[in-house]
Order: structure tokens, then sequence, then C-alpha cells
């Protein structure tokens, strides 16, 4: 017990005689833990987006019993209704997984205007103060020929609107093989006409509306199919009744065929909905990299804020301390703070006018831009502390 007391007691007595090799191994631990350390709005970023991923999934298995969007891709069920209505239901389902695509991209553009709308505001009413300062205090010393900070980094989004899949519903078929079992119908009818008039000896277009009597005789003529005597009422049902099968076999052949090409057309549908949910799934991950860094971009320039804000008021004492009205006058200390402030001040122009993003897609510029620029803080933070 007196030994870990001891040793507790040399513990403080080495830290109080070197304070300043605490400090620096404190910021050089700060500086490095940044970059391995994940910020704590990414973590919570990612909780948010894997619960709505989560919540999004249960929505859609309550939406869709039957054809259920697994991914990117349409579930079908095994045999389950007509092949029409299986159709259409695969068609709804592969609406829906495109509509659904389609919002989640309009979640992701709104989430980049909104975190843009308030980088730019931050850069007006924080950022362009302290800049506008350090121009006029590195002018007042005969510093000139600063470029202008740039008003907003450029960020090209993919439009929403291009490329957008639409998928109608599928014909049925029941109406245009209404319409051609009908004239079968008619037309067998007619074939009959025909065949009773030609085997009763009547003329196939008669000069009048034919009576009872010609129906009668055109009837018994077919009857005689079935027998030697002459029976109307046979030979009307005969005629009726064959022309109606022949006509319920060709409505029943041409709604066969459409079930078809419905089954066809709706994997095609199925297959070119997957492939645009996956195309804007590759869309949704790329403008996540985008508002990732915009977020570092805005945390790093926030740090060169804070250093020029720092660095400004260096600068203001020693002018006023020194009685300086230009850089010769100046201290070698006071002209090393200018050195800095200008350097802070190029590389921020450099970071902020490279374009982040072009058709929606992080710039290999900018992740340079802001890797450089990290880099020039942190030696500066570094320096601090030095």
């Amino acid at each position: 017990m007196e030994k870990e007391v001891g040793k507790k007691e040399e513990e403080v007595a080495e830290a109080t005689e070197n304070p300043e090799k605490g400090t620096e191994e404190a910021a050089s631990e700060a500086v490095s833990k940044e970059a391995e350390t994940p910020a704590p709005e990414k973590v919570e970023a990612g909780a948010e987006e894997q619960s709505g991923a989560n919540s999004d999934s249960e929505e859609k298995a309550v939406e869709s019993e039957n054809f259920e969007p697994a991914g990117c891709e349409v579930i079908i069920p095994p045999a389950e209704g007509d092949r029409h209505t299986r159709a259409q239901k695969q068609v709804e389902a592969a609406r829906s997984l495109v509509e659904n695509a389609d919002s989640e991209i309009e979640t992701c553009l709104e989430n980049i205007r909104r975190d843009l709308e308030a980088f730019e505001q931050y850069e007006e009413t924080a950022l362009k103060p302290v800049v506008d300062e350090s121009r006029r205090l590195l002018a007042e010393v005969g510093v000139e020929g600063l470029p202008p900070l740039p008003e907003a980094t450029a960020v090209d989004l993919e439009a929403p609107d291009k490329e957008r899949l639409e998928i109608r519903d599928l014909s049925s078929g029941k109406g245009m093989a209404f319409f051609w079992g009908l004239v079968v119908t008619l037309a067998a009818l007619a074939g009959w006409w025909v065949y009773g008039a030609q085997k009763a000896g009547l003329p196939i277009l008669p000069t009048k509306v034919p009576g009872l009597e010609i129906l009668e005789k055109i009837s018994g003529a077919i009857s005689l199919l079935l027998g030697p005597a002459e029976n109307a009422p046979v030979g009307a049902a005969i005629a009726i009744v064959s022309s109606l099968v022949l006509g319920g076999l060709v409505y029943w052949i041409l709604l066969s065929m459409r079930a078809v090409k419905n089954e066809k057309v709706a994997q095609e549908i199925a297959q070119e909905a997957g492939f645009y949910c996956r195309k804007k799934e590759e869309c949704k991950e790329k403008m996540a990299q985008v508002r990732e860094h915009l977020k570092e971009l805005k945390r790093t320039v926030q740090k060169y804020q804070v250093l020029l804000d720092e660095k400004n008021a260096a600068l203001r004492r020693a002018i006023f301390i020194e009685q300086a009205d230009s850089l010769e006058k100046l201290h070698a200390k006071s002209r090393q703070t200018v050195e800095e402030i200008r350097e802070l001040l190029q590389q921020l122009e450099r970071t902020l006018g490279t374009p982040m993003a072009r058709e929606g897609m992080l710039t290999a510029e900018s992740v340079e831009a802001l890797r450089q620029a990290k880099r020039v803080v942190n030696d500066h933070i570094l320096h601090l502390y030095n």
C-alpha cells in the first residue's frame, strides 16, 4: 500500500515538473486520434440510417403480401391465382420497388441540399467575417494580393428526374378477346346460315328480312346432320351452341396467349426494376459519400476559423504594441504570425474553391484538397504546443 502511494506521488511530481511535455503529448494524441476515432455524428448518422432501413423493410413487408421486394429483387411465390393476376402483382411490386428507390434518392438529395444551405450560412455568418478581418490586418501591414474567399464549394448533384423508370399496368386482353370471340361466333352463325340455305334450296342472300318460316327451313336442313327427319329446334340448337363454343374457344385461346405474354413482360419489368433499383443504390452510396465529405469539410473549416481568429488577435496586438505599418517594422515573431495567417488563408481558398461533386459523385480533387487542408491545420495545431 505504501509503495503504491509513493509511486503516485512520483507521477504527480513528474507531471508538475514537465507541464509542457504533458501538453504536447495531449495535443499530439488529440490530432492523431481525430483521424482514427469516428466522429459522433458519423456514428449517430449510421445508427439512424440503419434504423430507417429496418423500418422501411418492415413497411414493405406489410404492404406486399404476395410479392415482396427483397433488396432490389422481387420474390415470386409459387402458383397463386391465374397467370394474369400473378403477372399484374409482379408488376405492382416492381413499381413499388422503383417508387421506393426514387423516394430514397429524393431524401438523399434533400439532405445534401439542407447540409449545403447550412454550410453556406455558416460561411456567410461565421467564417467570412474572420477571413475579412485577416485580410484587413494583412493589408494594414502591406500584404496584398490574397485571393478572395469562394462563396461556396460547387456541388453538382444528379437530377432525380433523370432516367426515371415508368411502369404501366398490364392489359388483360379481355376486351380484344371478347371482340374476336364475338366475330368468330357471328361468322360461324353465318356459315350455318349458308349451309342451311343451300341444303334447303333457298337463296343465301334473301331479298327481304327472313321470317319464321325461312328460319325453320334452314334450321331443319341443319338438323339433317343428326338424323333423316328435319327438326328445326335441334338444327337451331346445333347452329347456336356450336357457334358459341367456337367463339368461346377463340376467347379462351386469346386470353391464354395474352397471359403468357404478360408473364414474360412482367419478368422483364421485374428485371428492369431490379437493375434500376441497384443503380439508385449506387447513387445513394455516392451521395452519402458527398454528405459525409461535406460534414468533414465543415469540421475542418471550423478549425481554420478558430485558428485565424486567434492569430488575428495576436497580429492586432502586435500592430498596436509595435506601432508597425509595414511588414518590415514587425517583430520576427509577429512576421511569423503574418505568414501563418497567409498560409491558412491560401489553403482555405484552395479547399473551398475545389468542386466537391460532379454528377452526384465525390471528386478526387476535393478529397485531396481536404486531405491537404487537414494536414496544414493539424500542423498549426501541433505548432501551438511546441
